[in-house]
């Protein structure tokens, strides 16, 4: 059973122009340790990596029905793309998913098409 669907989309060009502004900053704000490590080192490779978090972020946040808010942090939700795309729900929003019935397991979906990368999340009970 389906407790709650987010979908979101990313302009890469808009996440690249960020880390050439912020660098690791952006990344450490956004991210985990073990998530930050495995992005890519080359430059298009890196924003195309952030931008498919920040589109499974937000997808998630919004399946949650809270944003960035109610205790829900964007390292409370762990975007993993290997071996295949998942969503990993912890701290603040592992307890929202709990609060509508879900245990935080998530069916996800990551892509890119052109200049975005899109995030589709489904927490299911």
């Amino acid at each position: 059973m389906v407790v709650g669907v987010g979908v979101d989309l990313v302009e890469i060009g808009r996440v690249e122009r960020s880390l050439e502004r912020f660098g690791d900053r952006l990344v450490a704000k956004l991210m985990d340790p073990d998530e930050a490590k495995a992005l890519p080192s080359d430059a298009a490779g890196r924003a195309r990596g952030v931008a498919l978090a920040i589109a499974g972020k937000e997808a998630a946040s919004k399946a949650l029905g809270t944003g960035w808010s109610q205790g829900v942090f964007w390292r409370d939700v762990v975007v993993e793309r290997t071996p295949s795309p998942a969503v990993r729900l912890k701290g603040g929003a592992r307890e929202r998913a709990r609060q509508l019935g879900s245990p935080g397991r998530c069916t996800t979906r990551l892509g890119v098409q052109g200049d975005l990368a899109f995030g589709e999340v489904w927490l299911l009970r």
